[in-house]
């Protein structure tokens, strides 16, 4: 099993085991200041610790961002451990409709938590994403949150609101774009002018169905009349999420991970440009 890897979940949990050594007679002895912790899918010693190390669970872990991930807010964008599972990761971010301009929720919402050793929970924001053991401790190190692995220390870890504060942060950042996008208002000319600042060429030499079917979203959209900003920024999403490609697949990773999600950041940074003219 490798001492790092990337996993799309960390299903599997950890018990602690009694500690033997053999006797001067040749008998077990057990040995009371320390226990094993064991991965239970598979029966790998982690390491070992007091036999007072309160375990969390990499189950407990996630529930403080599973929730968020099930209603769309967040995704999870890197999970993984280290040393065979001694170290658990997990890395979510924002979904792109609550993307806002501004680094503040460019980093991940950042879980870590160790099985064995001195490693607490850490839980919070963090630019650094993991991919190593130093980019683990780059990463612990960016976390204010901290929680020792003493009696209790499950209750602590679900009482935290780090993720919800971040979320609820950039939701309020976005509605702030967003209110200010929805009562200003949007002309065909300006319409057109954001489309070339957003999609970087010439509407002229763009193909006459793209432009049309733009046109189209902007005026009968969900939701859109074609007089807003918001309207405007409503039309280049819509497009993202639901014309772009063939299949539903690659619509989704066309808005959430390649050029759509690139071309969505700048129209809410265009549109909010234009609209504060």
């Amino acid at each position: 099993m490798p001492a790092f890897a990337v996993t799309n979940n960390l299903d599997w949990t950890v018990s602690h085991r009694p500690l033997f050594f053999t006797g001067n007679d040749g008998q077990p002895i057990k040995w009371d200041e320390k226990v094993a912790v064991v991965r239970d899918d598979n029966g790998k010693c982690l390491g070992s610790v007091s036999p007072n190390y309160e375990t969390v669970q990499n189950s407990d872990l996630l529930k403080l961002i599973n929730p968020m991930v099930e209603e769309g807010l967040l995704s999870v964008e890197n999970m993984g451990y280290l040393n065979n599972g001694a170290r658990v990761f997990a890395q979510a971010q924002v979904n792109q409709e609550f993307k806002v301009i501004g680094e503040n929720y460019k980093a991940y919402i950042t879980l870590l938590n160790g099985h064995v050793g001195n490693a607490s929970v850490a839980i919070g924001p963090s630019a650094t994403r993991v991919i190593c053991g130093n980019t683990f401790a780059m990463a612990y190190s960016d976390l204010s949150e901290k929680y020792r692995h003493q009696a209790g220390v499950n209750e602590r870890v679900l009482e935290s609101t780090a993720v919800v504060d971040y979320v609820n942060g950039a939701m309020k950042k976005y509605a702030e774009y967003v209110d200010k996008l929805a009562v200003t208002p949007c002309s065909q000319a300006q319409f057109r002018n954001a489309l070339e600042a957003i999609y970087q060429k010439d509407v002229d030499t763009m193909r006459d169905s793209f432009v049309t079917q733009l046109n189209g979203l902007f005026y009968t959209g969900r939701g859109n009349e074609g007089r807003t900003f918001y309207d405007a920024f409503n039309a280049v999403t819509e497009y993202a999420s639901n014309y772009s490609r063939k299949t539903s697949a690659g619509r989704f990773n066309y808005a959430n991970f390649g050029q759509g999600s690139r071309i969505n950041q700048r129209a809410m940074r265009v549109l909010t440009e234009l609209a504060a003219v």
